[in-house]
Parts: structure tokens; C-alpha cells; sequence
């Protein structure tokens, strides 16, 4: 009797980590100490201030300096008006200092909580919160020059179809779209969440990365209608200034500074600016998931 061998077929592994339950597990229990990061990013607030005399109003401090020094500045050399010029610019700054700490700290999100990573069993998702947290909190003090901006030019900035810049678009003013600013922040802290995330896993890896980032965001900042007015280039320009306007316009980080700083100046709010903050917000935590998914148990030992 002839023995019948039956061949079988080699079952692929799948490694136990690399499954998108177990980074969606990550994220819904990170989301869910939020008393762990919370108290965390608070703590790095005060001990980056510790002795300090007035200590975080360090930060609001900084940023009214900084804001009031280039706002006297620029409106000299752009030849606008301080009223809404200085709003402009101060609500941009704010915002942009938001982006960069998600950018340059976010990558080294998990680089700085070495110890906590390798001694403390928390998702790698409370990390990347503590960093946004942190980051809100400054934001919140920063604000804080927002409102004395505010109420020193309101009457400018109330006004019907005022002006940016000389020849530039009428804006129609103050009004209760304002109130778009909280649902804008909200979505610009979900994306530095991603940012965080995905820009840590990879820079824990490389180490290179942070540095690049570092020196991306120099370009960046110049490139983005931060200190200047997208149609103050249409007035110098002219017919010619149409590849400028898609410099601006192909920035994604120009449409996220406009979704909070148009609603807070009383500027024109336009949908694309939504539209296109929220396709990247989609493709980001897509592409998060997927470095989660596949990278996220090898963070201890990168680290």
C-alpha cells in the first residue's frame, strides 16, 4: 500500500504587533490617560520656568516683543497700517509658533521621553499628547497678546471692507465667524497629533531628521504669509505676481494659519482653506496609522 503524501502549505506569519487593532488600541487608550499627559505637559510648562519670577508669562512676554517689534517694523516697510497690519501679524506669529513646536518638537517626541518609554508600559500615543499639550498651553498664554491687540485696535478691525495693505482685498471685519477659530484649533492640534506621531517614529529611527526639519522650517517661515500679505505681492507685482500667489497657495501650512487667523482678524474666510486642511488632516493620520502600525513596537528599542 503506497503512502499518500499530502503537501501542505506554509502559513504566513504575521508578526503579533503589526496590525492596525493594536495601533488603534494604541490611540484609544493614549486618548484615554488624558490625566497622564495632561498632568505631564503641565509639568514640563513649569519646570521649563522653574525659579522664574513671573515664569510662564515668560512665554506671552516673548511673543509681545517679538510680535510689536515686527509689526512696527513691517508695516514701515510694507507701508500698512499698523491697525489691522499688527492683528495680522500677531495671530500669524502665534499660529505658526503652534506648528513649529508640533514640527521641531514633535520629532523629538519620543527621543525626549527615552526614560518614561523603556520604564513606563503608557501607549506611545501619551507621548505625542503630552508634546500637543504642552504646546496648547503655550498657545493659550500666547493668546493672551492676542487679546491686548485686539482691544487696542478693535475699532479698526470692526470696520467694513478694511484693508491689510494699500490696494490690497477689502476684508469685512469682526463679526461672530469668530467663533470659527475654536473648531480651526481644534482640527490644527488633531494634525499636530499626526505630526507628532509619525515625524517621532521616523526621527527615532533616523536621527538626522530633526535637524532637517530644523532647517526646513527656516525656509518655511519666509515662504508662508507669516509677516506678509498674500495681495500685498498682487500690489508690487502686478499681472506678474501669479506664481507667487501659488507659492503661497501650494504651502499647506499657509491654509492652516488661515483657517484661525482669518476668523480671529475679521479677514475673508474662504471653504478651500477647510478643504485643504482637512484632505491633509486624512492623508497625516493615514500615513501615522500605517508608521503605527508597522514601527510601533520597535520604538523602545530605537530609543
Amino acid at each position: 500500500m503506497q503512502a499518500t503524501l499530502i503537501e501542505e502549505k506554509p502559513v504566513p506569519v504575521v508578526h503579533a504587533g503589526r496590525t492596525f487593532s493594536r495601533a488603534v488600541e494604541d490611540l484609544r487608550q493614549g486618548f484615554a490617560q488624558r490625566e497622564l499627559w495632561g498632568h505631564l505637559g503641565w509639568q514640563d510648562i513649569k519646570q521649563r520656568y522653574r525659579r522664574s519670577v513671573i515664569g510662564p508669562l515668560w512665554i506671552t512676554l516673548s511673543m509681545a516683543v517679538t510680535a510689536a517689534g515686527l509689526g512696527l517694523l513691517y508695516s514701515t516697510l510694507f507701508d500698512t497700517e499698523i491697525g489691522t497690519f499688527l492683528p495680522y501679524l500677531t495671530v500669524g506669529f502665534i499660529v505658526w509658533n503652534f506648528m513649529l513646536g508640533c514640527m521641531t518638537e514633535g520629532a523629538d517626541t519620543f527621543i525626549s521621553n527615552e526614560g518614561l518609554i523603556k520604564h513606563l508600559p503608557a501607549p506611545l500615543t501619551v507621548y505625542a499628547l503630552r508634546t500637543v499639550w504642552r504646546l496648547a498651553l503655550m498657545f493659550v498664554h500666547n493668546l493672551l497678546v492676542y487679546l491686548v491687540v485686539l482691544a487696542i485696535f478693535f475699532p479698526d478691525l470692526v470696520q467694513d471692507d478694511y484693508l491689510l495693505s494699500k490696494g490690497g482685498i477689502p476684508q469685512p471685519g469682526l463679526d461672530w465667524t469668530i467663533i470659527n477659530a475654536v473648531p480651526a484649533f481644534v482640527l490644527l492640534a488633531l494634525n499636530g497629533t499626526w505630526v507628532a506621531l509619525l515625524f517621532g517614529i521616523i526621527s527615532t529611527r533616523y536621527r538626522d531628521i530633526p535637524q532637517v526639519i530644523g532647517a526646513l522650517t527656516q525656509l518655511l517661515f519666509f515662504m508662508t504669509p507669516i509677516v506678509w500679505p498674500v495681495d500685498l505681492i498682487t500690489r508690487k507685482l502686478g499681472t506678474s505676481a501669479g506664481w507667487m500667489v501659488w507659492v503661497a497657495e501650494l504651502n499647506p501650512l499657509y491654509h492652516f494659519i488661515q483657517i484661525i487667523r482669518a476668523p480671529l482678524i475679521g479677514s475673508q474666510q474662504s471653504w478651500h482653506h477647510w478643504a485643504v486642511v482637512g484632505g491633509i488632516t486624512i492623508v497625516g493620520w493615514a500615513l501615522a496609522m500605517l508608521a503605527m502600525r508597522n514601527y510601533r513596537s520597535r520604538v523602545s528599542y530605537w530609543v
